[in-house]
């Protein structure tokens, strides 16, 4: 009897939490299509036989990741409510749960930084929000300098311009090195997130997170801890925002990677600043943006990597035809003085509106990344085709 009376007792408590939520929104996006990447990567090494490499299929994925998630309200009163999120990624092509991974794919481990990128998990937040003060979360979620680099209006091939700011750039010894400027700040774990009130168009937020410790391998651990502050103001058409977001890794008692290339000795410690910038501006049919980002990466005061990247974007709604071009340059480096290169790249492309929730879109993209400072010139040239259909819910 004790049992079915604490069993009947604890139905009803969750039953008078769910009719005290205000609002539970199911949504997602799926994005399926046909994608093709091609890469030549030329060798700085004298008579060293140039790779390339071919990728073709229907995994999709070309203008937003494919999720699906629950997000909710609850209304508390005075202008208050309590707020959650919960976010996956799904890979659309196989239908699959995007999966972790603590290692490369040769088995060396990634810093801890690197692990909370990983995107099985793409949101967990709960917080208060409040009208007049702001809002308060906790959990993981997209950083704030991310909504810089990334652009503000959802303009077509978003998902594909990653290498425009720094992807790939061609290695001194025929590898490529991911140097995306904010490649250890898209997400961040086991954070507290504060985001002010908007006042006259003007707003900020501070994401902050504290040696949150993350497994690295068997038996070993490192730990993360970010500080972000990024800033918004709205002014008639244009968009001003501007971030900076530190990022501090300790690994664990085995070396792990930074970049694909950078290895993180046991126990030191990975410093990366990250600055963005950028200037949007939107009127009728027409959005136009700008972007600048750098990053620096030291271990124990030496660089490991230096990157700096702009790009610009613009987009024209034709009926329902929307058409974009997209350019992107920048300057990457590794250790100081060691493998500088010049990146360049472009997209060209549109999506085509069915309906709100449902587009077709087409887009391709060419990135060429040549290091100058070794004899032979290490180059690697990239170009990319999407077609697909985009899908909200």
């Amino acid at each position: 009897m004790k049992k079915s009376l604490f069993a009947l007792a604890a139905a009803g408590a969750f039953a008078s939490g769910a009719q005290a939520q205000s609002s539970v929104t199911v949504y997602g996006a799926l994005d399926g299509g046909y994608n093709a990447t091609n890469t030549t990567q030329k060798s700085a090494t004298a008579g060293q036989v140039d790779t390339k490499a071919i990728t073709r299929g229907f995994s999709g994925e070309n203008i937003v990741s494919s999720r699906l998630g629950v997000r909710g309200s609850e209304d508390l009163g005075g202008g208050r409510a309590a707020i959650f999120n919960f976010e996956l990624g799904i890979a659309q092509g196989t239908g699959n749960v995007v999966t972790n991974s603590t290692v490369t794919t040769a088995g060396v481990p990634l810093t801890s930084a690197q692990i909370q990128q990983q995107t099985l998990v793409r949101t967990s937040q709960v917080g208060i929000s409040d009208k007049a003060l702001g809002t308060l979360s906790f959990g993981r979620r997209l950083t704030g300098i991310h909504g810089v680099v990334f652009g503000d209006y959802g303009l077509a091939g978003n998902n594909m311009s990653g290498y425009l700011t720094g992807d790939d750039q061609a290695g001194g010894t025929g590898a490529t090195v991911n140097m995306r400027v904010h490649f250890n700040a898209t997400r961040m774990s086991n954070g507290i997130y504060y985001e002010s009130p908007t006042i006259s168009g003007a707003s900020i937020r501070i994401d902050y997170s504290n040696d949150g410790t993350t497994t690295v391998a068997a038996g070993t651990t490192g730990s993360a801890s970010n500080l972000g502050i990024s800033g918004r103001y709205v002014l008639g058409g244009l968009t001003f925002k501007a971030a900076t977001h530190d990022v501090k890794t300790t690994a664990g008692t085995v070396a792990s990677v930074t970049h694909v290339n950078d290895a993180q000795a046991a126990g030191a410690t990975i410093s990366t600043r990250i600055n963005a910038a950028s200037i949007g501006y939107s009127t009728g049919p027409i959005a136009a943006e700008l972007i600048y980002a750098a990053n620096e990466v030291k271990q124990s005061s030496a660089q490991v990597s230096k990157v700096n990247a702009t790009m610009a974007v613009v987009q024209y709604k034709f009926g329902a035809a929307i058409p974009f071009v997209r350019y992107g340059m920048g300057n990457t480096e590794q250790a100081a003085g060691v493998n500088k290169a010049d990146t360049k790249g472009y997209q060209i492309g549109s999506s085509y509106v069915m309906s709100k929730r449902t587009s077709l879109y087409a887009v391709y993209g060419s990135q060429n990344s040549k290091v100058k400072t070794t004899s032979a010139g290490a180059e690697h040239t990239r170009t990319e085709i999407g077609l697909g259909l985009f899908h909200t819910f």
